[in-house]
């Protein structure tokens, strides 16, 4: 089935920006060119009114800046073939299976039972479901990891990021697109420059489970050295 054609005033209208700002995406590579059936008549098709809809978005509900914007859209575009698929599917278990010693609980917890271990607000609990940092499975109940990130936000609220303050925990959510990015960057380049290179497995794993270790050392230090660098230059 063919998709729907339309023209840039018919992209503007649909979408409510501006021609200008459109063709500026384009202009940029936040958007992909168009057909050009003429020297000044190109198509685009409808895939450019969700794309539209989603740099809005981040733009006006996450703050996020253009340059920001382009190397999520791209990272988006990226897919793996179905042997990485399969390779990834065989190394993903062994390698986060220690992730359920992240949490103090123990075992899954309920939503009542989760505000009460960490001493979170029903109402945090909520917010972070609604932006995807946490997710209850079928039963209602949340991971380990669900619950450790629920026992760091509550950290954050004992430090004095308050409502009182306008701290929502949906602010997180530029920290969760942001680390999205990264991990689609990190899966693009590992199996570019691994998982495609025929090695079995258990080498592929081993590399896999080093190289995370090592870059949230990494991360960690290089956040703390980016703050110091911005928190300079306003100074």
């Amino acid at each position: 089935m063919k998709k729907k054609l339309l023209k840039m005033k018919d992209l503007s209208r649909t979408t409510g920006v501006s021609s200008g700002t459109i063709r500026y995406y384009v202009q940029e590579g936040i958007l992909p060119r168009p057909i050009k059936t003429h020297r000044n008549m190109a198509y685009y098709d409808e895939t450019y009114v969700e794309r539209i809809r989603m740099i809005k978005e981040l733009q006006k509900e996450r703050y996020l800046p253009l340059n920001i914007i382009k190397m999520l859209m791209d990272s988006q575009d990226f897919s793996l073939s179905g042997e990485q698929k399969q390779l990834f599917k065989e190394i993903e278990k062994p390698l986060f299976e220690d992730e359920k010693l992240l949490s103090s609980a123990g075992k899954p917890l309920t939503r009542e039972e989760l505000a009460a271990h960490a001493g979170l607000a029903a109402k945090d609990i909520q917010g972070l479901e609604s932006i995807g940092l946490i997710q209850a499975d079928a039963d209602g109940r949340f991971d380990p990891e669900s619950i450790f990130l629920v026992e760091v936000t509550a950290e954050l609220r004992k430090t004095g990021l308050t409502e009182e303050l306008d701290f929502q925990v949906e602010n997180l959510q530029i920290h969760l697109d942001l680390i999205e990015f990264l991990a689609r960057k990190e899966i693009e380049l590992f199996s570019k420059k691994v998982a495609s290179k025929g090695l079995p497995p258990g080498r592929v794993f081993s590399i896999a489970q080093d190289s995370v270790n090592i870059l949230n050392k990494l991360i960690t230090v290089l956040h703390r050295r980016m703050i110091r660098k911005i928190l300079k230059e306003l100074s």
